[in-house]
């Protein structure tokens, strides 16, 4: 309502296709292959999403496999066995969780300590939770099921022993990937794709300006970043909420030194 009230267009179903930049103008194109050229523009585009690379994972999404452990996902465990893949502090904090919801919980780790990428205290925790049964060293390759998720194969990479584990939810925490593959290479990224920004850019050979970076600008000025997008934000939905609250006064800051 705000937007429409201040005259914003609004394109919807519209996907940005590429990024180019031609006399410190930002311009988008779109897969209409119309053009919106700015002296601004917010990258909130957020991110995915990394979803297991095993047989059987498109017949059962939203029929067994999801992507959070919240009162409302619980119950499509019908008490029995929840299983739990990764291990960081969200597959941490659903196996907590989940252990008080069902009768056991198995957490499928690739590597070997959860210490590596979890909480030292939620780590604790799990080893001490009696109905929690944490498998090292092993990967889910293969769901199982008729129209709904009946279970899942899994293996071990250090004997190649397969087990199979009857469940109707499996719970996937193995990261999210950020969206920004239309994204030119004009703007910094790290190994991981989310977008860099802030003071570190002035460190780096792409800040070419001759003044600090703001807090949420990329490495190009007059382009921002907000959200799960952007590398070292916290992916929640407050935090993003906020980050784009201060982009706006951002853009706002650029705006009156042009």
């Amino acid at each position: 309502m705000q937007a429409a009230k201040f005259g914003a267009d609004l394109p919807v179903a519209t996907t940005v296709a590429g990024l180019t930049f031609d006399d410190g103008y930002a311009t988008a194109r779109l897969d209409s292959h119309e053009t919106i050229t700015t002296k601004c523009l917010l990258i909130a585009t957020g991110a995915d999403y990394r979803r297991l690379d095993a047989e059987g994972l498109d017949r059962f999404e939203s029929r067994g496999v999801y992507y959070a452990a919240t009162p409302l996902e619980a119950p499509a465990c019908g008490g029995r066995t929840a299983v739990i893949v990764g291990a960081g502090n969200s597959a941490g904090q659903a196996a907590i969780f989940l252990s008080a919801q069902v009768r056991d919980v198995v957490m499928v780790v690739r590597g070997d300590s959860l210490y590596k990428s979890m909480s030292s205290y939620l780590a604790r925790r799990i080893e001490q939770t009696e109905n929690v049964e944490v498998l090292f060293r092993t990967t889910v390759q293969r769901l199982l099921g008729d129209t709904w998720l009946r279970a899942v194969e899994i293996r071990n990479h250090d004997t190649g022993e397969v087990r199979t584990i009857a469940t109707t939810a499996i719970f996937s925490f193995i990261g999210v990937a950020p969206r920004t593959d239309w994204l030119s290479q004009e703007i910094e990224k790290d190994a991981k794709g989310f977008v860099i920004t802030g003071p570190s850019l002035s460190r780096l050979p792409a800040w070419r300006s001759g003044r600090q970076p703001f807090l949420l600008e990329t490495s190009r000025p007059g382009v921002f970043a907000a959200g799960d997008v952007r590398a070292g934000s916290i992916k929640r939905v407050a935090a993003a909420v906020g980050e784009g609250s201060t982009a706006v006064h951002l853009v706002h800051e650029y705006l009156a030194q042009m």
